[in-house]
């Protein structure tokens, strides 16, 4: 039995997050429990660290390759590397600490970047699972999870980037069985096809690639603020009507 409910929490909640972990969905139950776990402590601490994000390659001690730059460079183009964590938020990858003050907040630049990114499919710096090409220079991506993540909602839209929004689809909402994270369908317009080359990377880039070209992350303060009074480990009840969640 995992006990982990908080008194504050509403009260649909407790019946799932009190629920004997056995059977198939277990791994399931567990993910969904921790993560709303994790909602809850943020919430009583303000939304000062809602969801601890994973760190970084270039804060685990990796550094950009020495040699592939020198190729890039005399092809004329210039690298550079970023980092955007569970919260949506983008960073330089050399930025210490990573945190809301050191961010990129310009709603402009936002709009820019994350509207370019795209798979990276190049020859080069392979760790990196994303990039956002901008004219002689390319901006090599890593994400916490999806580059995308929904961060706002207003007037029935998720919001994202700086000004970007798309209309919300409670029945397109998916789980993830190992996390618990919420996710929902990325705008038609920037759902990416798989690059042909999927089939020859590892199964964790290939994932990462799938979930990443079709979906974006919501925000973890955004579930909570939104869907979690009438949210539990597979549906999700919005404007009365109960919507299975998809697992992915």
């Amino acid at each position: 039995m995992l006990l982990i409910a908080h008194a504050s929490w509403p009260t649909r909640l407790h019946k799932y997050i009190s629920y004997p972990l056995t059977g198939i969905g277990a791994c399931t139950q567990r993910a969904f429990s921790q993560q709303i776990f994790c909602l809850q402590q943020d919430k009583q601490h303000h939304h000062l660290s809602l969801e601890e994000s994973p760190r970084s390659m270039y804060d685990r001690g990796h550094q950009p390759d020495p040699d592939e730059l020198r190729r890039l460079l005399t092809k004329g183009i210039r690298a550079y590397f970023y980092f955007i964590d569970v919260h949506g938020q983008v960073f330089l990858q050399d930025t210490n600490p990573k945190n809301f003050t050191s961010c990129y907040k310009d709603p402009k630049f936002l709009d820019f970047f994350l509207r370019r990114i795209k798979p990276n499919s190049s020859p080069f710096f392979s760790e990196y699972a994303w990039q956002s090409p901008c004219g002689k220079e390319i901006n090599f991506v890593e994400s916490a999870d999806t580059p995308l993540v929904f961060h706002g909602f207003q007037d029935g839209n998720l919001l994202w980037a700086g000004t970007q929004r798309t209309p919300f689809l409670p029945e397109k909402l998916c789980v993830s069985a190992s996390t618990g994270r919420i996710y929902h369908p990325l705008p038609p317009s920037l759902q990416i096809a798989i690059p042909s080359s999927s089939t020859d990377m590892n199964a964790n880039k290939r994932s990462e690639w799938h979930r990443g070209c079709t979906l974006g992350l919501i925000k973890s303060s955004l579930v909570l603020s939104e869907f979690a009074a009438d949210l539990d480990e597979d549906s999700v009840v919005w404007q009365g009507t109960r919507h299975l969640l998809k697992k992915v």
